[in-house]
Formats: C-alpha cells, sequence, structure tokens
C-alpha cells in the first residue's frame, strides 16, 4: 500500500446528521454532504444560489479525472471533496481520493487492495459503488470487496476491516452497493447478497464489532440503510430495506423491532423520511409505501397510512421536498405524489433512461440521466415547472452531491465541480 502525500492540516469537527446518525452539539454546515445522499440520505441540502444551467463547455468550475470506474457519490467536508474509484483487472485496486474544493486540486490520493472482489455483470457498477461517509474527523469507505476503511482527513489509514474474509465473499451480480452509516459511535453497513446476509454495526474508532446481525429471511438487495426518528420521542429506528420486506431496528443493539412485508426481490431504493412517515420504495412495477415508525412486531397492516403501485423505480431513490414525493423511473417516467396522501399529482415524460437519484436544493431538483443530461424543475409545487436542461455529453450514473453553490456530479471517467459560472 503506497503512503499518501498530506497538504493540509487535520480538521477535528463535530456534526450533527439530522433524524439522528451522529448527535452532537453543532449543526451540519449546508455546504457539507457528508455521506450517501446529503445530511439526511434523502438528497436535499439547505444551500442556496444552486446552479441551474451549464453545459459541457459552460458553467465548469473545474473537472478531475479519476483514476478507475466507480458509481460512488463524492462527499463534501469544508474544503474537501472525497470520492472513491477502483481499477484493475478484477477491480480490486481500489482508490480514495481528496481534492480541494475550490479547484479540484489533489490533495492526497490513498492506494488500497481490495481482498475479495464481488462477482458482477453489471456495466455499471464497480468495487467503488457504495459512498463513503465523514465526522469530520476520518472518513469511513466501505468497498463492494468487502473491504472497510477508516482515513483521517490527512489521509492517514487508522483501520482496515475485510469483512468478505471474516464473513464470507459477497455475492451479488451487480456488485454490492449499500452505503454506511454513522450512528453517533458506530458504523452501520448492510450487507444482503445471495449468501448469509447480515448487518454489522463497528465501533468507528477502533473497527471491532459492537453488534451483528444475521438475516436469514433476506434474499440479494442493494439498499442503503437509513435512521428515522420516532415522533419526539427522541428514539431512532435503523430501517433497513431489503427483498420482500422493511426491517425496523435498535440501532444501538441491533434488536428487531418491527417488519413491513410486500416489498419486491431485488431492493435498491434508498427510503426517505419527512412528515413523520418513512417512504420506501418497493422495485420495478412494486409498491410504494408510506407508513409510520414506531411500530413493534409485523406493522404490514396496522402502520401503512398509503401505498401505491404507480411509477415505482428500479435503481433511482425517490425524493420528498416539502410537501410532495417524487419517483422517477430507470425509463425516465416522473410522479409527484402529494406526501401525506399518495395522490398523484403530475406525471411527465423525462428525456432518458435514469441510474443517478435526484438531489434536491434552493427550491430547485435535478433529475440526471445516464447520457449526462440534468432536467431542473421546480420544487414543491402542485404542477410540473421544467426550468433548464443541462446537456454534459459524458455519460452519468452516479448520484451527484451539493455544496458551496456547486454541483458535484461524477462522469464515468471524471468529477466535475459545476458552479453555472459563464467562461
Amino acid at each position: 500500500m503506497l503512503q499518501p502525500q498530506h497538504y493540509m492540516t487535520r480538521l477535528v469537527l463535530p456534526i450533527v446528521f439530522w433524524f439522528g446518525i451522529t448527535l452532537a452539539s453543532r449543526s451540519i454546515l449546508a455546504e457539507n454532504w457528508p455521506g450517501w445522499r446529503g445530511p439526511q440520505r434523502c438528497g436535499v441540502s439547505t444551500a442556496k444560489n444552486i446552479p441551474t444551467q451549464w453545459s459541457a463547455t459552460e458553467g465548469i468550475a473545474w473537472k478531475k479525472e479519476l483514476p478507475g470506474s466507480g458509481i460512488a457519490s463524492p462527499i463534501i467536508w469544508d474544503d474537501k471533496v472525497l470520492v472513491t474509484a477502483a481499477d484493475g483487472q478484477k477491480n480490486d485496486e481500489l482508490h480514495l481520493i481528496c481534492l480541494d474544493r475550490k479547484d479540484g486540486k489533489e490533495l492526497w490520493h490513498l492506494r488500497l487492495w481490495g481482498t475479495s472482489p464481488t462477482r458482477y455483470h453489471s456495466t455499471k457498477g464497480s468495487m467503488a459503488s457504495p459512498t463513503p461517509v465523514t465526522d469530520g474527523d476520518r472518513v469511513y469507505a466501505f468497498f463492494s470487496t468487502g473491504d472497510v476503511f477508516a482515513v483521517d482527513l490527512d489521509g492517514h489509514l487508522c483501520w482496515h476491516r475485510s469483512l468478505a474474509t471474516e464473513y464470507g465473499s459477497f455475492e451479488n451480480r451487480f456488485s454490492a452497493t449499500s452505503s454506511p452509516l454513522l450512528y453517533r459511535d458506530l458504523v452501520v453497513i448492510q450487507c444482503d447478497h445471495f449468501g448469509d446476509s447480515y448487518v454489522v454495526a463497528v465501533d468507528k474508532t477502533t473497527g471491532v464489532d459492537r453488534w451483528r446481525v444475521e438475516r436469514p429471511e433476506t434474499w440479494v438487495s442493494w439498499s442503503s440503510p437509513q435512521l428515522a426518528r420516532v415522533n419526539d420521542s427522541g428514539a431512532y429506528e435503523l430501517v433497513l430495506c431489503s427483498s420482500e420486506k422493511i426491517d425496523g431496528l435498535d440501532p444501538e443493539t441491533g434488536r428487531q423491532l418491527w417488519t413491513l412485508r410486500g416489498m419486491q426481490r431485488e431492493c435498491i431504493p434508498t427510503p426517505v423520511l419527512g412528515h413523520q412517515l418513512i417512504l420506501a420504495v418497493s422495485g420495478p412495477r412494486g409498491t410504494t409505501f408510506a407508513f409510520r415508525p414506531g411500530g413493534r412486531g409485523d406493522i404490514t397492516e396496522s402502520h401503512v397510512v398509503w401505498q401505491t403501485n404507480r411509477g415505482a423505480p428500479y435503481v433511482p431513490s425517490g425524493i420528498l421536498v416539502g410537501d410532495y414525493y417524487y419517483l422517477t423511473t430507470d425509463q425516465g417516467i416522473a410522479n409527484c405524489f402529494a406526501a401525506q396522501t399518495g395522490k398523484r399529482v403530475w406525471q411527465k415524460r423525462l428525456p432518458g433512461s435514469y441510474t443517478a437519484s435526484p438531489i434536491a436544493a434552493d427550491g430547485k431538483i435535478f433529475f440526471t440521466n445516464d447520457q449526462g443530461e440534468t432536467v431542473v424543475v421546480q420544487a414543491d409545487v402542485p404542477k410540473y415547472q421544467e426550468l433548464a436542461h443541462n446537456p454534459l455529453n459524458e455519460p452519468v450514473v452516479a448520484s451527484s452531491a451539493i455544496g458551496s453553490g456547486h454541483i458535484y456530479m461524477r462522469t464515468l471517467r471524471h468529477l466535475l465541480a459545476i458552479d453555472g459560472s459563464a467562461k
């Protein structure tokens, strides 16, 4: 393993993830995007002055070539942008890269080696599919090889675990894509695959297991864990979407709290939260559920507020902005639902096909298709209002991030910082 070069002093900052991912005394900056789908893992940023127009030649602040493939999103902490990549004949040469947010200059680059590459058949996935997460002190990167790395923000390796070596190699035909979640002093990783599925919580300081729960009924899935607050009780539930069911666990111990049945097999989207509801997508042509947290046992009949079989995507996660919940199928059929009732408000055919999940900020939603074109739509209004079409002319399958007035978008070979300024 090569040692990284170091250019900057270490940043040690506390963090708050809303809905309790990590609890501290300091609010998270609007400019930060610390993990999969941002601060609440819901794709929404509170940042303002986000660009709405750009192209392949206009509105790009900087563009950085990456040393391999990956569909992991970039993450942002203050003046740093971090991203993973995978390379090599078996995609087992792993990279964790830290860039300067202002100009894309490489601050450090950690080269790692995967212990057990997943057998997969997807042309989109790679061993750098899960998105890393940071608490402002360390970044925790999980790769589809089953390796977990904790690295401080100067690029020093703190600890490493090979879950594949300890608990068996991942058998997952699209590669493992579930992104780790931080809860207080735990790193939680959902490992659903063709083998023995499980969820594990490791101590973020040492990497040692704090708890691990087998999931014998669970078939392969690619969804990432979510954390929901139970009303104003101060309690939190770990929400795991998977094939045929959704489970709620106590994040402190892994103890099973409830189960909701009725999901399709091969679940990919991550649930979102709002209006005291959990909104979860089942899968292609499957059911979308809106249900209340806080149940016990089988809650299939007791806690579902509404459900619909319309517009369910296979890959992209949904997004909730204000009173409206938005879904886009992989084929580009976008649907807007009233979040509290499930009534469909509008439906629109967007151009192209979709893998990336939408993001939102400043009253706008950004839908980016596989061809690299982003459609910008007015959010939280009861009709479809299109604001811009932005072609990039590079394929995009990774979900984007938002920070400091920029959109950070990963193409197949590059990372771009989009500021919308004219050149």
